[in-house]
């Protein structure tokens, strides 16, 4: 059933004339029934002059209260059975009393719809910024749906005005917005400009208005530095459009969709981003899979693998890298890349770092005892090694655990040493004398490759994949071979990571690389697959040996 606010205002002064000609109708029926204006039945002519007090106010009110007078007036009889009449005083006060009614209750419902949408419009507004509010624009957009417009949402976000307000000056903030509203107003009138809270304004644009040079150049100017008082700052702008095409979607749908759009891209960084279907989806999967991993360590779905890293000079097992895999039974399966990264991102990595080294030593210890030894290493983030709690931990699990660290290699991606390694340096260090080896992962990928080299404290570098599958071109065979006689210098080990076919093995080993890992010799495997792994591959040398 429709909503009455939905009829047309037309329609809708009809059924109103309608009911009060209806009730009229009714109300001097009955009094006419009851022997005339003697009784007290005609006080029901009240019902309908207030009801179009209500509907027209005054001027509803008193044409109401006029026709009410005309048809209990002199035509009206004061006793019907007795055959009196009215005096014309009598029915001419009564007329008075009905004008007043009509014109004081249409007066008082008129100053109540005034206040009334005066609350009303004070809801709708935020008062930091002095534009309508989400509650405004969410009924916009229902009737922009309801009448099949097109139009473009356009959601812009403010990502760092709470750090300005917070560690600047918060009246900043408050002439930000508002230079920044004058800005996207353009002439576009009051209605279009909408904001949530005081970090997110939001406009509507309509297919036939050319709005995006407007919206890059106040990207442009607010990406740039910005004075505002004594403060000089840059503002980051991120910008999600989304295109609703006509077809039905509720407004929050809407709204959201633009809000999804502007996730995409670096947090601090401005820019222009549009609605994708595939986006959403993938945000959707990443809340799922957020959900079930911090079940995944309860229900045991975590599990390690190992893969071998071969000295490549004397064939022999060096160690294994340990990595992480999440069985999710019948689940979509997701890799260790994702997941990670969701785990740093909601604070979990600490815990799963934790299971993944107790559940290493304790594997390593059962290899010892059957005469299994190698080293092992495994990654850790930066996160990590700044939190004393976690270092901690770590100490103490080796100490109690009468480990040998000098086994255990932590590896840290390039990238993470080229963002934060002036800050990681004590550490790594403290590492180091501890008895730890450190090796520097994905190694070529960052952009202080060999400077790196130098200034942190580490004990092996991994030369990244993207190398190794271009060996075969001279100039990556020539850059690969100075970064091995460079680390060579400084008294590091290298391993050549993703090593897939002889071909590359061959080239290592003549320009003198340490270590290999790949599929070559082995994908990571789980602990009764690596100690078959371990014996084949020392049997089969010693039966080379025999034979040589």
């Amino acid at each position: 059933m429709n909503d009455i606010r939905t009829i047309p205002k037309n329609i809708k002064n009809l059924i109103y004339i309608l009911l009060i000609f209806v009730l009229l109708m009714a109300s001097f029926i009955v009094v006419y029934l009851t022997d005339g204006t003697i009784n007290g039945y005609l006080q029901i002519f009240y019902i309908p002059i207030i009801l179009s007090s209500y509907f027209w106010y005054v001027y509803g009110g008193l044409c109401i209260a006029i026709i009410s007078g005309i048809l209990l007036g002199p035509s009206m009889p004061l006793c019907i059975s007795e055959g009196i009449m009215q005096s014309t005083s009598n029915w001419i006060i009564r007329m008075i009393i009905f004008i007043l009614v009509g014109g004081i209750t249409g007066y008082a419902f008129k100053k109540m719809k005034k206040l009334e949408e005066r609350a009303e419009e004070t809801n709708l507004i935020n008062p930091m910024t002095g534009s309508y509010n989400t509650n405004k624009l969410l009924s916009d957009l229902e009737d922009r749906v309801l009448k099949g417009e097109t139009f473009t949402l356009i959601s812009i976000k403010l990502t760092n005005i709470e750090l300005i307000g917070k560690y600047l000056d918060y009246n900043i903030v408050k002439e930000i917005i508002k230079d920044l509203v004058a800005d996207l107003k353009h002439g576009r009138g009051k209605e279009a400009i909408y904001s949530s809270g005081n970090d997110e304004i939001i406009l509507i644009s309509t297919t036939d208005c050319s709005y995006m040079d407007k919206i890059n150049k106040v990207v442009l100017k607010y990406s740039n530095p910005v004075k505002v008082k004594k403060y000089t700052f840059r503002l980051s702008l991120k910008i999600g459009m989304y295109e609703h095409r006509g077809r039905y979607e509720s407004p929050i749908t809407i709204f959201n969709k633009a809000r999804i759009a502007y996730e995409q891209g670096e947090v601090k960084e401005s820019g222009i981003y549009y609605y994708r279907d595939e986006l959403e989806e993938h945000i959707r999967k990443t809340l799922e899979i957020t959900g079930a991993l911090l079940e995944a360590l309860k229900n045991k779905e975590l599990y390690l693998v190992y893969q071998p890293k071969i000295n490549i000079n004397d064939n022999t097992i060096e160690g294994v890298e340990i990595l992480l895999r999440w069985d999710r039974g019948d689940k979509e399966p997701v890799g260790p890349e994702r997941f990670i990264k969701i785990a740093e991102e909601i604070g979990f990595i600490k815990e799963i770092t934790k299971f993944v080294i107790e559940n290493a030593v304790s594997q390593i210890t059962e290899w010892e005892n059957k005469g299994i030894f190698v080293n092992y290493s495994i990654n850790i983030t930066a996160k990590e090694l700044h939190d004393n709690d976690f270092m901690g931990w770590t100490k103490k699990f080796f100490e109690n655990n009468d480990i040998d660290r000098s086994k255990f290699e932590i590896e840290i991606t390039e990238r993470v040493l080229a963002k934060e390694g002036k800050k990681l340096i004590d550490t790594l260090q403290w590492l180091r004398n501890l008895g730890y080896k450190v090796s520097i992962d994905d190694f070529g990928t960052g952009v202080n490759s060999l400077m790196s080299l130098v200034e942190f404290p580490i004990d092996i570098l991994k030369i990244d994949k993207y190398f190794i599958d271009r060996l075969e071109q001279y100039n990556i065979r020539r850059l690969v071979k100075t970064i091995i006689e460079y680390a060579h210098r400084v008294r590091l080990k290298v391993i050549a990571e993703g090593v897939e076919n002889e071909k590359q093995l061959k080239i290592l080993k003549k320009i003198k690389c340490d270590m290999a890992q790949g599929y070559f010799y082995s994908k990571p495997l789980l602990p009764n697959d690596f100690e078959k792994y371990y014996h084949d591959f020392y049997k089969l040398q010693n039966e080379e040996s025999v034979e040589g």
